[in-house]
C-alpha cells in the first residue's frame, strides 16, 4: 500500500497541472482583431470584393469591420460584425459573429465560411 499514494499524488499533481493548462489555454483572447482595415485603403479592393460577397449572403455588410491577410492563394479577407459600436478594439464584436472569404489572386471569392 506504501507504494500507491506516492503514485496517486504524482497523478493528481500532474492532473492539476494538465488543467491548469487547459484553463490558462483558454482564457487568453479569441481571435478577434484588435485594429480593423480602412476600407478606402491600402486593402481597398480587397475589402470591396469581399463586401460585394458579404451583402449577397448577410444583412449586416453595412456595420463589417475588416481584416485582411495575404494567402498562398491570395487573401483571406474577414469580415467582423459589429455588436457593440460604443467599445474600442476587439471588444467591438463578438467572438462568433464574423464571417470568412477567401479570394484568389484574381479577386473573384472562391469561398465564404460564417462564423456567427
Amino acid at each position: 500500500m506504501n507504494g500507491i499514494l506516492p503514485i496517486r499524488r504524482r497523478m493528481a499533481r500532474c492532473c492539476i497541472i494538465a488543467l491548469f493548462l487547459v484553463l490558462l489555454a483558454g482564457c487568453g483572447e479569441s481571435d478577434r482583431m484588435a485594429q480593423s482595415e480602412d476600407p478606402q485603403g491600402r486593402y481597398h479592393e480587397q475589402i470591396m470584393a469581399a463586401k460585394r460577397l458579404l451583402e449577397q449572403r448577410e444583412d449586416w455588410a453595412e456595420r463589417a469591420e475588416w481584416e485582411v491577410r495575404k494567402t498562398s492563394y491570395g487573401w483571406q479577407v474577414t469580415a467582423w460584425r459589429i455588436e457593440h459600436p460604443e467599445a474600442k478594439g476587439s471588444n467591438r464584436y463578438v467572438p462568433w459573429g464574423y464571417s470568412v472569404i477567401e479570394l484568389d489572386s484574381r479577386m473573384l471569392a472562391i469561398a465564404y465560411h460564417r462564423k456567427g
